[in-house]
């Protein structure tokens, strides 16, 4: 038979075989479609992309999907199967058409679990799973050599993910090691002007403040995390709310701040101390000042009046002579937490301290009396703001509050001193 004749007869063949694979093909999608019409339905599928393109020598298939998704390629006959564990939704229509030469058809069963292509020679198969795709290859029965490989940015990709997975574990393992230490008390007190949150941390920290956007922000070189119950339950009008984070190996405390609010941080040993200025402590200092001025009376200094002269006709009496009254000067009391440390001097002879006022409190639950026992009349003065009670009396004499503080517990939550160089201020906070 002529060579021509053979060449014709084999591609003849081919198509044939072709052709009988392809009802193969058709036939097997037919039956599983009979076979999904009778399932219940599924969940909503995975939406994905196929890609297909003949590349150095073979073919490759990659499948994008929108989350990592379980597969199974396998091959059998002529018909190549792709299996998921969820069903997807990926357009194949095309694929038949973008590689010729390998696939001839390409299906997806009517439930998503599978893809099916009709395979138009004998390949070899290569599957490679990089998160969300699928690589598949095709090789030809002529293949030789290294097996082809993921595309260079997909490794540097999956390099990437990798590092981010082990931050994030890493990041886990210190949170729960923070959180197994016992949490650092933040104590809130409320001054007469401010009031103040002091971080009793449990070593020297390092630590680092910043202001922006209403929020004040102190970042703690160390993974803690913090007792802000305290805090919440005394933070002033000016703060909205206070909230924690551990960001790698170090910590943050937030404070959202509520208008122009004045804040300031010192350290105080191994203690960090946040003061924050209220609006309504403002405006009471601004009513203690102008209080103490009508009370406080100032001591004028003695002027000697000058003497008319006599006239000449008339001789003047001689003025009786009066001792002179030598200046009396009275130390400046201040209570012993507001004293300044001063250096003693034995030869200095020290002034006796002012008697300090006693207190007494009686009555029975929110029925409260305190009783100051002030040794002559003193003039004072009271007004509120909120739930704060502010008591300015006209004296230099301490005030001893110790009976206020244990006895008037059920209605005094907080006492505090307003220090003053002539006058006794003090701040009650009400329960």
């Amino acid at each position: 038979m002529p060579r021509r004749a053979v060449d014709q007869h084999d591609r003849l063949k081919a198509r044939a075989a072709t052709r009988s694979g392809l009802r193969r093909f058709a036939g097997s999608v037919a039956v599983g479609m009979l076979l999904v019409w009778a399932l219940p339905a599924s969940a909503d599928p995975i939406r994905g992309q196929a890609n297909f393109a003949e590349a150095k020598g073979y073919a490759r298939l990659v499948l994008t999907l929108q989350e990592d998704v379980e597969s199974d390629v396998s091959v059998a006959g002529s018909i190549l199967v792709i299996r998921f564990k969820k069903p997807v939704d990926i357009a194949v229509d095309g694929l038949g058409e973008a590689v010729p030469d390998y696939v001839g058809a390409a299906r997806r069963d009517p439930d998503g679990t599978a893809i099916r292509l009709a395979l138009l020679r004998k390949v070899t198969v290569n599957t490679m799973t990089a998160g969300e795709r699928i690589f598949i290859d095709l090789l030809p029965d002529t293949w030789t050599g290294m097996l082809p490989g993921l595309p260079q940015e997909v490794v540097r990709e999956l390099a990437e993910r990798a590092r981010v997975a082990e931050r994030a574990l890493r990041q886990q393992q210190i949170v729960a090691d923070a959180q197994k230490q016992a949490p650092v008390r933040v104590r809130a007190s409320v001054q007469p002007t401010f009031t103040r949150f002091t971080f009793e941390l449990p070593r020297r920290i390092g630590v680092s403040t910043s202001l922006n956007e209403g929020k004040f922000a102190i970042v703690f070189d160390s993974a803690l995390t913090f007792d802000l119950r305290e805090a919440s339950h005394v933070a002033p009008s000016q703060i909205a709310s206070t909230d924690q984070a551990i960001e790698g190996a170090a910590s943050t405390v937030t404070f959202k701040l509520i208008g122009d609010a004045d804040v300031r941080s010192f350290r105080e040993d191994n203690n960090f101390v946040v003061d924050v200025t209220r609006e309504q402590d403002k405006a009471a200092r601004a009513t203690i000042d102008e209080t103490i001025a009508k009370l406080v009376k100032p001591v004028a200094s003695p002027v000697a009046k000058p003497v008319a002269a006599a006239p000449s006709s008339v001789a003047a009496a001689p003025a009786p002579a009066m001792p002179a009254a030598a200046p009396v000067t009275l130390p400046p009391v201040t209570p012993p937490f507001l004293a300044p440390a001063t250096d003693a001097n034995p030869s200095a002879a020290a002034a006796p301290p002012a008697p300090a006022v006693p207190t007494q409190v009686s009555g029975v639950g929110t029925d409260v009396r305190i009783h100051f026992a002030f040794a002559g009349p003193t003039p004072a003065a009271a007004f509120r703001h909120g739930d704060t009670l502010w008591l300015v009396f006209d004296t230099e004499s301490a005030i001893d509050l110790d009976a206020v503080s244990r006895d008037a517990g059920s209605i005094v939550g907080h006492i505090a001193r307003l220090p003053h160089a002539k006058a006794q201020v003090l701040r009650l906070r009400l329960n």
